[in-house]
């Protein structure tokens, strides 16, 4: 057996730290995408890499980027996050997770309308649009920004041990 084959595999999961410790894979590590550095990836360069997301977006464009920086063996989960929690036995969590907190932001906006819409402001109409907008893109392009802008929350980052 030649060393090349001997090559050890890491998991790398890069979505952000409250998605992972929501649900992540047991011995994966967490390198977000949205705070990318070839450097933090340096120490598996002679590892095989295999990246994990929620829906893979994210993991295929840290695939590109590593691979254009040199990283030769960087693979891409066949299921992705999203697939293994929905085959999973729900978990009882003290804090909400990331979906929840979308849901009931989305479920927010929506009272508001309701509410100006029952005392006809018809500024209110502009909330149903944004929504309704908002869902169609990002089911075609597969990435939520307003939940990976709701896991970048406060309340939702890691805290800091070190300081």
């Amino acid at each position: 057996m030649k060393l090349e084959q001997t090559r050890q595999a890491i998991l790398i999961d890069v979505r952000e730290p409250k998605e992972f410790r929501d649900f992540s894979i047991p011995g994966s590590i967490n390198l977000p995408s949205s705070k990318y550095k070839q450097q933090d990836y340096e120490p598996y360069k002679t590892m095989t890499i295999c990246l994990v997301c929620q829906t893979g977006k994210r993991a295929k464009t840290i695939k590109t980027k590593l691979n254009a920086t040199g990283f030769e063996s960087v693979f891409i989960l066949e299921k992705q996050i999203g697939d293994l929690v929905a085959h999973s036995k729900p978990v009882k969590k003290r804090k909400w997770s990331v979906d929840r907190q979308f849901r009931m932001l989305l479920g927010i906006l929506l009272a508001i309308f309701l509410v100006g819409f029952y005392f006809e402001m018809n500024g209110f109409v502009i909330i149903p649009i944004i929504l309704a907008t908002g869902l169609i893109f990002t089911s075609l392009i597969d990435r939520c920004y307003l939940r990976m802008g709701i896991a970048m929350l406060p309340w939702n980052r890691e805290k800091d041990t070190d300081k």
